[in-house]
């Protein structure tokens, strides 16, 4: 093989760009700290890369989700117990409203108090997120939950929708409630209404004055129908028959013997049963024969604001027009202990969904950190493929550094003479 001195130049000078692309890959890898830097250079690697930054963009947005439902949650949650502790203030002032000496002034006073407790009850169902959403109505966030009408009537908005937001690639979270749910669709206080009495005004008024036993009660002998409505008036029916002077039973109508449900006897001109008080009227001497006809009425539902402005109104209302308006202190007395029922029934309902709320808040710290830790182990696989350690990038740049350093001083002293001082 002949050798000449251009081909002698030509290796050395090849050497040369070689070692200099060396140090220049070294050089972009410690600079950037990165393996590669197209697809080209390593292309299962670029893969891999591109699947883990996905992920990493993914976890990152699910905690992101994550803390958003966070703050709806706790936004919810205060909100549910203000409610709650208003209702509980209201009921403290009907407990003071339910007293015979009160004068005019006394009661229109309480009214006054629970009006504004009503009004803040009204505020916070229709409270707002930081976007200016109303959080209690489903998917008309852009609604008020609760209006109110000319009249005073308080009509809800909210369509009974849910949000839902995804913080983790198999998890979804509630977000919201629909006040259709916690504040309307809420059933009302059993009652029951005098049909007639034998003889006539035997009764001065009548009250449930124990609901866990009127409710238990209720339960067993309501009759819905077969299409899940109250049946016909007779089906709920019942008679407080007089079997002596001081004796009773609580029977189904017809008021036939051996039907009845109950019995007791007559105290301090009172009949108590099933959490039912009857007061006997003064003048009016029991027999055997007598009786009180009762009407077990359907359950109700709606929200407990208009059955607030109801209390308030006949709070307000003078004794002295107490009769023209078909009032009493009877009538009174049971209208304001069926509101501290609705009220109970209430404020079991909104505790009911505080507990769901603080239980899917209670979870979304450790998904935070669950989505958060993935994202820090799909970074640290994506740094294993894709990125250099910076020991080895300086190791490598110094190897390539003294490499090109050696080509270039070999290549100097290989070209300081030619082929003819060999020929000599």
């Amino acid at each position: 093989m002949r050798i000449s001195t251009s081909m002698q130049y030509q290796s050395h000078l090849n050497y040369l760009q070689t070692a200099n692309s060396r140090v220049d890959q070294a050089s972009k890898q410690y600079n950037t700290g990165l393996k590669f830097q197209t697809a080209g250079e390593d292309p299962g690697g670029m893969a891999a890369k591109i699947k883990y930054q996905s992920d990493i963009v993914s976890y990152e947005r699910y905690a992101n989700n994550a803390k958003v439902v966070s703050d709806a949650l706790d936004q919810e949650e205060t909100a549910l117990g203000q409610i709650w502790d208003a209702m509980s203030s209201i009921q403290t002032r009907l407990i003071q409203a339910i007293n015979g000496t009160l004068d005019d002034g006394s009661r229109q006073a309480l009214a006054e108090d629970i009006k504004q407790s009503r009004d803040q009850l009204y505020s916070l169902m229709n409270t707002k997120n930081a976007e200016g959403e109303y959080i209690f109505s489903g998917a008309q966030s852009d609604r008020p939950t609760y209006t109110v009408t000319s009249d005073g009537n308080y009509i809800c908005n909210a369509d009974g929708s849910t949000k839902n937001v995804n913080v983790s690639p198999t998890i979804t979270v509630q977000t919201t409630d629909s006040g259709l749910n916690i504040f309307e669709n809420v059933m009302y206080a059993y009652d029951f209404g005098v049909n007639y009495t034998t003889p006539a005004d035997a009764i001065t008024g009548s009250t449930v004055s124990d609901y866990d036993q009127f409710n238990a009660f209720f339960k067993d002998h309501f009759n819905y129908g077969d299409k899940g409505t109250a049946a016909g008036s007779q089906d709920n029916e019942w008679v407080v028959f007089f079997t002596g002077e001081d004796t009773f039973e609580l029977r189904p109508f017809p008021a036939m013997a051996g039907t009845d449900v109950a019995s007791g006897e007559i105290k301090d001109g009172k009949i108590e049963v099933m959490g039912m008080t009857f007061n006997l009227s003064e003048d009016f001497t029991p027999q055997a024969g007598n009786m009180i006809s009762l009407n077990l009425e359907e359950p109700q539902s709606g929200n407990i604001l208009n059955k607030l402005t109801d209390i308030v109104n006949k709070l307000s209302l003078p004794q002295d027009e107490w009769e023209e308006n078909g009032m009493s202190m009877s009538s009174l007395t049971h209208d304001l202990a069926e509101m501290q029922e609705n009220l109970n029934i209430a404020k079991k309902q909104v505790d009911s969904y505080r507990g769901m709320v603080g239980a899917r808040g209670a979870n979304i710290d450790a998904i935070i950190t669950s989505d958060e830790t993935l994202s820090d182990i799909k970074s640290e696989a994506k740094a294993n493929v894709s990125e250099i350690d910076t020991f080895a990038a300086v190791s490598n740049l110094l190897i390539a550094q003294n490499a090109l350093q050696v080509a270039q001083q070999s290549y100097n002293l290989v070209h300081s003479t030619t082929l003819f001082d060999y020929m000599r």
